[in-house]
């Protein structure tokens, strides 16, 4: 029979304990860390949509597709944005550019702001639909939507530096 010294045994069983919870630990960091990134994330989406939909609007209603596909490509030149798509009331595409859903996504209304969060965990993408709504003479009339996609490499791009 091999015998083992109780400071061998003892040292092997402290530094296997020691490494199953720094690997938990760090796994639940990285875990806390996505789902806070992606937060921001999606909060950033929330304010370009403040801010580009009075003139997408606009270019909308106007029949304007020079500018619609304009300010598409400008959005689509942020780091953050994988893909957008505008369409007029009809549900044609006026622009689409950058990365597109093929495949049918969850999707969950928020009935207070009118936008519609979207999430297809196969493609990796995320992001929120918003209507186009133009007021006039005290009347709105939804002129079309808008759809801003992010994806989950943007996440680990930035929860990289962190890790």
């Amino acid at each position: 029979m091999k015998r083992t010294s109780i400071s061998r045994t003892l040292l092997t069983r402290v530094l296997s304990v020691y490494f199953i919870l720094t690997i938990s630990v760090t796994g639940i960091q990285i875990i806390a860390e996505y789902f806070n990134t992606k937060s921001h994330i999606n909060s950033e989406l929330l304010t370009l949509q403040k801010t580009i939909s009075g003139s997408l609007t606009r270019a909308v209603w106007e029949l304007n597709t020079q500018q619609a596909v304009d300010i598409s490509e400008g959005l689509i030149a942020i780091p953050m944005i994988k893909g957008i798509t505008v369409t007029d009331e009809a549900n044609n595409v006026i622009t689409q550019l950058g990365e597109i859903l093929s495949t049918p996504s969850q999707t969950s209304k928020d009935s207070f702001n009118e936008h519609q969060s979207i999430s297809s965990l196969a493609e990796g993408l995320f992001g929120h639909s918003f209507p186009l709504i133009f007021e006039f003479s005290g009347r709105t009339t939804t002129v079309g939507t808008v759809t801003l996609l992010s994806s989950n490499d943007v996440i680990f791009s930035r929860i990289e530096v962190g890790i």
